[in-house]
Formats: structure tokens, C-alpha cells, sequence
């Protein structure tokens, strides 16, 4: 690109999956840009205890400069005085351009509303936005659904389009976790796991998701791990909120073995965590991006609320698990008809993809060298 931003804005809201899937973006717009001053724009709710605001995830230093959140929900921004509060906010760092990384499931409305929005605010340049406009997909998907490309790589051609190419190999994924919460991450593991079970391979399990759509049923969970237990005599760790710490436990009590790190640790300490599990086993939520962000293979078990690919984990070796049925597409958080496209994932299959896995030689030679072992 060669217009010179000394002072940018980086639009993008969303949870805790939603700011992982940009990651790649934030480090691509940063490395083009190494000596602007780049500030992220995203939306908080203080008051949703299990809200993950992006300032939870990404590193405090490296990545962004500075910080601006707003309340979540369109609602609490229809105030004339929170706009106005905000406009001057974002003015006040006198941006010379912003890249709109917005999802692609928006209206052209919104798009319009946001534009005019940036113009109040002072911003000179927006990139991205008519590009989304020429990608948007209906709020709903019309089966038969096709796959479509991830909203990781959709970011990254949304840049490309503005001259702006990732750099391979200079830590576009990375998350930045420092040595503090490296250790923590490691103490926890540590102290979680008794001494029995200190040179067993460790599994994460990721049995919740804040859309009940995309829970795949807990027996099921219990009977795919116990087969792994007796394969390859795993000690699986319980990841995700403190709303999951129930299931986690009756899991955990049925295994005979296991610990318990929902609710228990930051997300970045969490993130530390799964970086000691090499494999990932769960449903479709932001803490199987956040697994891949910290290169751990993942078994994803993916409802058909949503296109094919569109959020399937970044990075090779995954193993995706989806079935398409007619009511596809719906983007509903509670499903209508008895989760059939869980139902139809059986645990065999599960099984055998965390079983590759597990016996790949690259994660033998991982357990090998880490003084675990896989029987």
C-alpha cells in the first residue's frame, strides 16, 4: 500500500472466536505498518459476566497502542450523547485512516450508518468497507449450503484488496504470551494433575458453548474419552467458562481422572494451558480458536447452524466434524429441530479422529520428548 497511516483505527467487535479469527489481520495491518499508532476499536459489556472483550485476549503490548471499547448492544448506542461521546473519543486520536473488519453477515444499512459515523469521528480513509459490501451473505444461508472460505482468510483478501499481504513467518498468530502467564499456565497443569498422572499425555475438552445449538451431548463426550483413556491412557483437562464447570465436573467424576480449568484461569492463561494439550477435542466455540492459536491439533464438532468453513479453526491437521441437513444455515442459538445435525456425529467417528491424532508421529515424538507416553 502506498498510502503512509501514521495514526489507525482497527474496527472489529465480536467475543472471544470472533477477535482470534482477526488475528492474522491485526498482525498483517501492524507488520505493514510497524511504526504507526494502532488502536483497536471493539465493543465491551461490563456487565455480562461471560462477555470476552478483545482487550481480555490480545497482547497488551506489541500488537495495538491503545484501546477503545463501547457498550455492546445496539441499544445503548442509539443514545445521541453515547455517539457523541464516542465520535469524540475516536477524534481525539486523529486517525488518519480505519480498517473496517466487519463480519460479513451485515447490510448494506449498516455499512452506510457506519461510514457517516467515521466521517463525524474524523476519519480521513476507510479501508475494507465497500469490499464487505460486495461479499455480504444473507443473514440466513439458503440450503443447500456451500463451504465458504473463513472469515480468517476473508480478512486477509479484504487487506490484500488494499495492497496489504501477510508476512510468513514472523508470528502473525501469535498471541504474545509472556513468560508469566506461560508459567501460570504451566503451574496449573502442574498442580492440577496428581503425581499418578503427571507422565500421561493430556487431552483438552471443550464439552459447552454459549449457543446451546452447538453442544454436542455430554454422554457422548464421556463415552469418546473414556475410549481414549483405555487407548492411549490420556488425562483429559476440562476448558471453557465457569457456566461449564458443572458439566466438567460430572465429566471428570465418570473418568476417574481429569481436572477442571473452566472458569479457573484468564483467557490468556487459559491459552498457556492449551498450549501444553496437543490435542483439542470440542464444540465449535472460542476456545477451539483459541487452541488453534496456540498450534493445538483440534477434533471440532461443528453444528450446521452456519456455512461450511466460515469459522473452522485456523491452521493444518484439524479435524473437522459436520454433518448438512435440510434446516442448515439457520444461525439459530436454539435449535428447532432436536440438534439432528449433532445427532447424526456419532462418537466412533469422533473417536477415530482423535485417535490419528494421537498416533500421528509428530505428537509421538511431542509426547516422546516431553516424557509422556502413548501406549
Amino acid at each position: 500500500m502506498s498510502v503512509q497511516l501514521k495514526r489507525i483505527i482497527v474496527f472489529r467487535i465480536g467475543h472471544l472466536g470472533d477477535t482470534l479469527v482477526a488475528l492474522r489481520a491485526f498482525w498483517a495491518i501492524r507488520n505493514q505498518y510497524p511504526d504507526a499508532h494502532i488502536t483497536l476499536l471493539s465493543n465491551a459489556d461490563p456487565k455480562n459476566p461471560h462477555y470476552v472483550s478483545a482487550g481480555s485476549v490480545l497482547p497488551t503490548d506489541g500488537l495495538f497502542d491503545s484501546w477503545i471499547s463501547y457498550p455492546s448492544g445496539v441499544s445503548k448506542l442509539r443514545s445521541p450523547f453515547e455517539m457523541l461521546r464516542l465520535g469524540l473519543l475516536i477524534r481525539q486520536h486523529r486517525p488518519c485512516g480505519l480498517f473496517y473488519l466487519m463480519p460479513r453477515i451485515r447490510t448494506n444499512y449498516q455499512i452506510d450508518r457506519d461510514i457517516s459515523f467515521f466521517r463525524f469521528a474524523g476519519v480521513q480513509r476507510i479501508f475494507g468497507a465497500d469490499f464487505l459490501r460486495k461479499n455480504l451473505l444473507p443473514p440466513r444461508a439458503i440450503p443447500p449450503v456451500t463451504a465458504i472460505e473463513s472469515e480468517s482468510d476473508f480478512f486477509l483478501r479484504s487487506l490484500s484488496n488494499d495492497g496489504i499481504e501477510p508476512v510468513e513467518g514472523d508470528g502473525q498468530d501469535s498471541l504474545l504470551l509472556s513468560q508469566e502467564e506461560l508459567a501460570r499456565g504451566s503451574e496449573f497443569l502442574n498442580l492440577a494433575t496428581p503425581q499418578e498422572f503427571s507422565s500421561l499425555p493430556r487431552i483438552a475438552v471443550a464439552p459447552g458453548s454459549k449457543w446451546e445449538s452447538k453442544v454436542w451431548d455430554e454422554e457422548r463426550y464421556a463415552t469418546v474419552v473414556e475410549g481414549l483413556i483405555e487407548k492411549f491412557n490420556v488425562f483429559p483437562i476440562i476448558f471453557g467458562g465457569v457456566e461449564d464447570k458443572a458439566k466438567g465436573d460430572r465429566l471428570i467424576e465418570r473418568w476417574s481422572r481429569g481436572a477442571n480449568a473452566a472458569g479457573e484461569l484468564s483467557i490468556r492463561e487459559a491459552a498457556a494451558a492449551l498450549k501444553g494439550c496437543p490435542v483439542y477435542l470440542g464444540n465449535d466455540t472460542g476456545t477451539m480458536h483459541l487452541a488453534a492459536a496456540v498450534g493445538t491439533k483440534c477434533v471440532s464438532i461443528f453444528a450446521a447452524v452456519d456455512y461450511p468453513g466460515r469459522w473452522f479453526p485456523e491452521g493444518r491437521g484439524h479435524h473437522i466434524l459436520r454433518r448438512s441437513v435440510e434446516c442448515e444455515g439457520c444461525q439459530t442459538a436454539n435449535c428447532f429441530n432436536s440438534k439432528l445435525c449433532l445427532e447424526l456425529i456419532g462418537p466412533e467417528e469422533v473417536f477415530r479422529s482423535c485417535a490419528q491424532i494421537l498416533s500421528s508421529e509428530p505428537l509421538k515424538e511431542h509426547f516422546r520428548q516431553v516424557g509422556n507416553v502413548i501406549v
